[in-house]
This record gives structure tokens, C-alpha cells and sequence, in this order.
């Protein structure tokens, strides 16, 4: 009886959990569909109701990631994530490091999605719980669409509150990851960029792109490149301005990219 009582408190306690969310929620909910209204995009509260673009992602083909230095799961494997734990965007974004490690079980909720100034956005809130009940939490991600084969490069800022992120992360050891250093050295002390190929992340991050992180050092985003897009992530959730915010800055990242590399690399 002592595993199924401890089965039977967990539920509960995911339960009540996931009520507070649902109630704390409403007021959140209401302030992202007046935006939504206001600047052409649709607005799903639940995950179920969601059927965009990042559902409609492919499963990438294994062999083709093991070449580029990453991984991919098939359709069970991804069914057999979100069983365990990943949320719905979580089982499409496979290849993103992001905040895949907080809690024990994650759900979405509050999915944006609509074209900022040209640029296809994809906005929402990952709940996240450990099945103890000893933490739960909620988080922000904006993810810019591209169709191109971007290189998987994870970029953050320096510095003491930014490393305690990616400590929350579970983000210190991103396995098949490894850092990348350039010749500007004032962009070596203001952002960390990883990678899993070096030479890819040499001809993606150019002078002209770094000039562009320099100058949005103060946003502090943290940005994680890889199949499908640009993503940024958060520990927290954002408000309407700030989603805002960081689609105008994910728009003028991809703007920066060098737009012969976005062309070749999307007709290989």
C-alpha cells in the first residue's frame, strides 16, 4: 500500500499544482489574447488546442543529425519524452537544451504565434513541476522560425546572474557542446557562445552579428540556435511588452545572419 499511497499523494499534489497554475493563469491569459488581438496573431491558452507550426515540425531524420553533431528521436521516442516528462513543444523542439531539465513533468500554455515585422513567431509558457511537490514554476520561451539548416550554437551573457541561469538550466554541460572563443575580444567578455561545430558557428556569427549582440548585451537573452530556429529562454515568465521585446530582437537577429548563408543552407 506504500507505493500506491505515495502514487496516490503525488497525484494530488500535481493536481493542486497544476489548479494554482490554471488560476494564476486567467489573468495572464486574458492580457496575451487582447495583445494577440492587436497585432495579428492567434492565441491558444491550452496545448491541446494548438496546432501550428512547431507542431507540425518534422522528426528529423537520425542520421542526418548524428552528421551535424547532434541527436534526434523517432515518433516513439518522443511519444515515450512527453510520457516521461517533456512537454508538448519540448517533443517537436528536440534538439534545444533549453530548460529541458526543470521538474519532474512539463506542460504549455499561453501559444502565441503570428508574424512579427515578416519574421513567423512562436510564444509560449512552459509549466514545470517535480512530482515531490517541493518546486514548481513557470517560464517564457519565443521562438523565431527559420528554414534554413542552422548551425546548433548556444549563445548567453557573461556574468555572475547569467551563469546562475544556466546553472537552473541544468545548462554548465551540454554534452557534444564545446566553446567557442573569437578575435573580439570585447564579445568574448560580454556573451558565451557554444557549439557543436566550431567552422558552422565561424561562418554563422559574423562581425556584423556580433556587433549586433554587443549592442543588446543589456536585454541579457539567452539564445539558443538549432533545427527549425532561433529560441529564446527564460526562468520566468514574460509579459506582453517583454514577448514583444524579444521578437523585435530575434527579428533583427535573423536580419543580421548573412542572408547568402540563411539561402545556401536552406536549398542543401
Amino acid at each position: 500500500m506504500g507505493l500506491l499511497d505515495d502514487a496516490i499523494g503525488d497525484a494530488v499534489i500535481l493536481g493542486g499544482q497544476m489548479a494554482y497554475f490554471k488560476i494564476k493563469n486567467n489573468q495572464r491569459a486574458k492580457a496575451l489574447t487582447k495583445w494577440s488581438k492587436t497585432h495579428d496573431f492567434t492565441f491558444c491558452n491550452k496545448p491541446a488546442d494548438y496546432t501550428g507550426e512547431i507542431m507540425q515540425l518534422p522528426t528529423a531524420d537520425p542520421d542526418a543529425a548524428k552528421v551535424r553533431g547532434g541527436h534526434a528521436l523517432s515518433a516513439k521516442a518522443s511519444m515515450a519524452h512527453r510520457f516521461f516528462g517533456d512537454s508538448q513543444m519540448q517533443t517537436k523542439l528536440w534538439a534545444f537544451c533549453s530548460n529541458r531539465f526543470r521538474g519532474d513533468w512539463q506542460t504549455n500554455a499561453n501559444i502565441l504565434e503570428g508574424r512579427w515585422k515578416g519574421t513567423l513567431m512562436t510564444a509560449f509558457d512552459t509549466l514545470w513541476f517535480d512530482l515531490t511537490g517541493d518546486n514548481e514554476g513557470e517560464y517564457s520561451s519565443v521562438f523565431a522560425h527559420c528554414s534554413a539548416k542552422l548551425p546548433r550554437v548556444i549563445i548567453t551573457p557573461a556574468g555572475f546572474l547569467s551563469g546562475l541561469k544556466r546553472v537552473d538550466e541544468n545548462q554548465i554541460l551540454n554534452w557534444g557542446y564545446h566553446k567557442v572563443q573569437f578575435e573580439l575580444g570585447a564579445f568574448n567578455k560580454q556573451w558565451h557562445v557554444s557549439a557543436a561545430d566550431k567552422k558552422l558557428t565561424y561562418d554563422f556569427i559574423s562581425q556584423n552579428m556580433m556587433e549586433y549582440l554587443m549592442e543588446h548585451h543589456n536585454e541579457k537573452w539567452h539564445l539558443e540556435i538549432s533545427e527549425g530556429g532561433v529560441l529564446i529562454s527564460t526562468v520566468f515568465t514574460l509579459k506582453p511588452n517583454k514577448v514583444e521585446m524579444a521578437m523585435e530582437f530575434l527579428d533583427g537577429f535573423l536580419k543580421h545572419v548573412d542572408q547568402d548563408l540563411l539561402q545556401t543552407q536552406s536549398g542543401l
